[in-house]
């Protein structure tokens, strides 16, 4: 394990991505979300990722320049093609885009096809809280959950988030419709690590603790029939409403047969067109202090907020540096040495 400065660490991505040609502007986007990612304790969608990014672009499967263009728009809505550009710029672009748009209009909110894997959603939800907006983000992926009912995969581990602004840290829901991310089995089969029982099923239906066959295989929906009709929601927002198309048609991140092609839904809403910021914060505030002073379980030292945990680790991390995983490590010394880039 190494421990490295946030900034250190996000600049020696940048600094890749741009020595193989990115453009700066898409390498700077796709370096805060992996770094975000780091700090906030979610590293199944940290640097890590940053291998099979690059390997897309290699390919030619991910472009490597700005193609992000609004094709229509209305003074709350946005209709955004990605041209297959990275998803960090895409979505970045959406929800700035939403939340200008909505400082006049009260709301506004963005479709985006033709895009890519965007990391964390909350990454993107926060900058909307930030801004004393509510922010919502949501997108498609490949075909991982099967819906209740059905013996095999549909749904992709769609995730959903949600990001209010408070007088401390923003309350911020950011959640997939799954038991877990398949982030999560992305990254126990890079370090060689089993995973629960109840996480996924093999090919055949059948559970499994091994993150490769639960890969093949299918994730498990949370509340079953709830997290099944929470996908098909997210499904029919970022796929059919953007043009998309739904997860059965999208190409996987880890193949290279075709661009994944995935949708996006971003949206913020101004809450100075309802009431004042103040007084909105005041009421969040209240409302999760009376939450945390309420009796607690047995066992349980602390009632967290949502995203309450992240946002601790976000600040401990600034502290005392982001540790990598030696195997995390070796890949990204491999990613740089093409360009003479050492971390």
């Amino acid at each position: 394990m190494r421990t490295f400065r946030p900034e250190e660490l996000a600049a020696y991505c940048k600094n890749i991505m741009t020595a193989s040609g990115v453009e700066e502007n898409c390498a700077q986007a796709v370096a805060s979300a992996l770094l975000d990612a780091e700090l906030t304790g979610v590293s199944s969608h940290g640097v890590s990722r940053l291998a099979i990014y690059m390997e897309r672009m290699e390919r030619g499967l991910v472009s490597k320049t700005w193609n992000i263009r609004i094709v229509q728009e209305s003074p709350s809505a946005v209709v955004i093609d990605a041209g297959n550009s990275l998803g960090a710029p895409s979505a970045q672009f959406a929800m700035e885009t939403c939340i200008r748009k909505a400082a006049e209009t009260g709301c506004c909110f963005a479709t985006v096809k033709h895009s890519n894997h965007f990391g964390t959603a909350a990454f993107y939800t926060r900058m909307a809280a930030d801004r004393g907006m509510i922010g919502f983000a949501c997108t498609n992926l490949t075909g991982k959950i099967a819906p209740y009912g059905s013996a095999e995969p549909f749904m992709g581990t769609d995730p959903i988030s949600v990001a209010v602004p408070s007088k401390g840290w923003p309350v911020v829901l950011d959640m997939t419709p799954s038991v877990v991310a398949l982030g999560k089995l992305i990254l126990a089969q890079k370090l060689g690590q089993s995973i629960p029982l109840g996480w996924a099923l093999d090919k055949d239906g059948n559970p499994t603790t091994d993150p490769a066959e639960g890969r093949k295989g299918s994730l498990i929906p949370i509340g079953g029939p709830k997290g099944s009709g929470m996908a098909i929601m997210v499904e029919i927002l970022s796929g059919i409403l953007s043009g998309a198309g739904c997860a059965p048609h999208l190409h996987d991140l880890y193949e290279f047969d075709a661009p994944q092609g995935v949708g996006h839904f971003m949206g913020a809403i101004d809450v100075r067109h309802f009431l004042s910021l103040e007084t909105f914060q005041e009421g969040v505030s209240a409302m999760a202090a009376q939450i945390k002073g309420l009796r607690k379980a047995e066992g349980v030292q602390e009632i967290l907020l949502p995203g309450e945990r992240s946002m601790k680790q976000a600040a401990q991390n600034r502290r005392s540096g982001i540790t990598l995983p030696d195997q995390v490590y070796e890949e990204l010394i491999a990613l740089g040495r093409p360009y003479g880039l050492t971390l």
